[in-house]
């Protein structure tokens, strides 16, 4: 049987200061660029950075979608990358009984497709938004070589050499945990951070759980250099 997905691309965090803590994490932390941050849509502007494994996504929206032509955007969000395309993750994830919504492309203002994506329902919630995502061709080249810079880097300030789990929180504790496992049985991508998950009042991500060098140094220079990253979502560092 085919995997439902090659890995978790990335995850976002909805901030108002999205801009000030991408900066922090890129000048102050060392963090490489997977794409710089800047507005895609009117209303609507992101920027990421590597963690190695995982890339870290911070967007800022005015969430007006007559104006951004995008979905509301919740606090979380988990990307996922498609077995080869969508249709084939489609295929397998009928067969484990995971729902996937349609198809939905969105465009840049010259025409160009920036990525095609899929909502997974049942990890998904009010205030998370858990979907496959197909990116356009010219998307790629953002992401590329950010990991090895964080290698060649050796880590940035906090030492970071990847993630080693992302905490997911959900009211709906059994069907999430039973669901992920589905999700994340003979994925592509055996370096993909695992996925432990909790109980919470609504669904959304809890945090990231980083390996680093060096535990304390990391956990004190995160409160000096990030003094503006939101406590809604926690980093943990082993």
């Amino acid at each position: 049987m085919s995997p439902v997905l090659n890995t978790i691309d990335h995850i976002y965090l909805r901030a108002g200061n999205a801009d000030e803590v991408y900066n922090e994490l890129v000048n102050n932390a060392g963090l490489p660029i997977a794409w710089p941050f800047r507005f895609v849509a009117e209303g609507f502007a992101s920027g990421a950075v590597s963690l190695g494994n995982l890339i870290l996504e911070l967007v800022q929206t005015t969430n007006d979608t007559a104006t951004t032509g995008l979905p509301f955007v919740p606090e979380y969000g988990v990307a996922l990358t498609p077995h080869v395309t969508m249709a084939e993750s489609r295929a397998c994830a009928v067969t484990r009984g995971i729902e996937m919504g349609d198809d939905d492309s969105y465009y840049d203002p010259g025409g160009n497709l920036l990525w095609t994506r899929a909502q997974v329902p049942q990890l998904s919630g009010a205030d998370l938004d858990t979907f496959f995502c197909q990116y356009g061709a010219d998307q790629w080249p953002l992401r590329a070589g950010s990991r090895d810079r964080l290698v060649a880097a050796n880590g940035g300030a906090l030492g970071i050499t990847g993630v080693h789990a992302m905490t997911v929180k959900s009211a709906k504790l059994q069907q999430t945990t039973e669901k992920w496992e589905l999700m994340s049985r003979d994925r592509e991508d055996q370096e993909m951070p695992t996925v432990q998950v909790v109980h919470g009042e609504e669904e959304g991500i809890q945090g990231l759980t980083i390996r680093v060098h060096d535990a304390e140094a990391a956990e004190r220079k995160f409160k000096e250099l990030l003094p503006h990253f939101p406590d809604s979502l926690q980093w943990q560092f082993i």
